[in-house]
């Protein structure tokens, strides 16, 4: 057994996979969430697990110090991210992020202040007090909170009335009570993935992502992620130097970073960033395209506070084969009360099938959200065509199988197969 011992902020699907990689390399395993089994299904495998809320920041510090604690890892939540920098901060510990640019990254109003200042292209913003508003012409727009995720609280604007309500909604879903009024951009959005390490930013892919609403009154979520872009090579020649330029000027030294941009009027227009590895858990295409291993990365710095690849800069595309393409599919549920789950195990055999990250569990009851809270699990496959990986689909669809009280079958998805 390796002497050192990591606290997981979670013990969700969504960290089974980091769970499984900690136990094989010997170190000790923590878990904390007030969920139980088999929601938590970490606890399971750990070493200790404990039934404490991971936002109660005191009961986990002082588990910590009675535990002797070495790292802490929050995966993606977006929750318990900030939770983790107090923890660490408080404890001497190392953290990939810290308080300044974790603020860069989840609010979208300094991030685009940010792009703006290194000549990158940003959406046309107004202010509630804008006298524009008053005589806009150029609907629809989009309101949205500086700083929440997953397309909670956003509104796709076409007149003055759903302006006013689509503000509403913006507040009602910001902490701080902040938002951003945009020109709506009538284009789908390519996701760019960075990797740093020790300083040394690299890019890791780019993919289209394909946009739905689950239900009419409902922001768009994603229907459909495929890599690589279309774009890539013009991405890489007009606006990837500029970003990297961006993410070093923030002082970064490690962590997994996504962009949303869009490309519109011939020009890459950015939207949003995540200082973290998508929820879709996007380490998974990165690993399969350029043999680098974001979770790996994360949790390798928070036990030692290096990093985990010798000569990082010289990592080429090891397995990069621009004639293979890898897709991300969300599964939806309609609304209900999970009480059966069959099929992820044969899933899983499909051939072209490379992963499926689950997101909920029996007993699970899913809101009528027409948000992300409605995947039941993303499906990652590989294939050498879109006619391949829609056959892949197809099977998959045949076999995965969640049921309601009623014996429904509940799945579906926003993207046609």
């Amino acid at each position: 057994m390796n002497n050192k011992t990591i606290l997981f902020l979670g013990a969700s699907n969504y960290f089974l996979d980091a769970a499984k990689y900690v136990k094989e390399k010997g170190y000790k395993l923590i878990a904390v969430d007030n969920q139980e089994l088999p929601k938590a299904v970490v606890k399971s495998i750990a070493d200790e697990s404990y039934s404490i809320s991971t936002i109660d920041i005191e009961r986990v510090y002082e588990l910590c110090i009675n535990k002797n604690v070495d790292g802490i890892y929050a995966g993606a939540s977006e929750v318990n991210i900030p939770v983790a920098i107090e923890l660490c901060e408080r404890l001497g510990l190392p953290y990939y992020t810290n308080k300044k640019q974790w603020e860069m990254s989840t609010n979208k109003r300094i991030f685009k202040d940010k792009c703006i200042e290194h000549g990158i292209n940003v959406t046309e913003t107004f202010d509630i007090g804008d006298d524009k508003l008053d005589d806009m012409k150029y609907y629809p727009l989009v309101t949205k909170p500086v700083d929440n995720n997953g397309s909670t609280g956003i509104s796709i604007c076409k007149n003055k009335e759903q302006l006013k309500i689509g503000i509403e909604k913006a507040l009602d879903n910001s902490k701080s009570k902040n938002i951003l009024i945009e020109r709506y951009i009538p284009s789908d959005s390519i996701i760019i993935q960075y990797t740093i390490q020790d300083g040394i930013v690299k890019y890791c892919g780019m993919s289209d992502k394909k946009s739905k609403k689950i239900k009419e009154n409902a922001a768009p979520v994603m229907a459909l992620q495929v890599f690589p872009s279309i774009y890539e090579a013009e991405y890489l020649e007009s606006t990837n130097a500029k970003a990297i330029k961006m993410i070093k000027d923030q002082e970064i030294e490690y962590g997994a970073i996504w962009i949303e941009s869009f490309y519109y009027e011939n020009k890459f227009i950015f939207n949003e960033i995540g200082f973290r590895y998508g929820g879709s858990l996007t380490y998974y295409p990165v690993e399969y395209f350029y043999g680098i291993n974001q979770m790996k990365i994360l949790i390798n710095h928070s036990l030692y506070g290096n990093g985990l690849y010798k000569n990082f800069d010289d990592i080429t595309e090891v397995n990069h084969d621009k004639n293979k393409l890898y897709s991300i599919l969300p599964i939806q549920i309609k609304p209900c009360t999970i009480k059966q789950i069959r099929g992820i195990d044969r899933l899983r055999q499909i051939q072209g099938v490379h992963e499926f990250v689950q997101s909920h569990s029996i007993e699970d009851t899913i809101p009528a959200s027409g948000t992300t809270l409605q995947v039941f699990g993303y499906l990652h496959v590989t294939g050498n065509t879109i006619e391949e990986i829609n056959d892949t689909f197809k099977k998959s669809k045949d076999v995965l199988d969640v049921r309601d009280e009623n014996d429904v079958n509940m799945l579906f998805t926003i993207w046609e197969i």
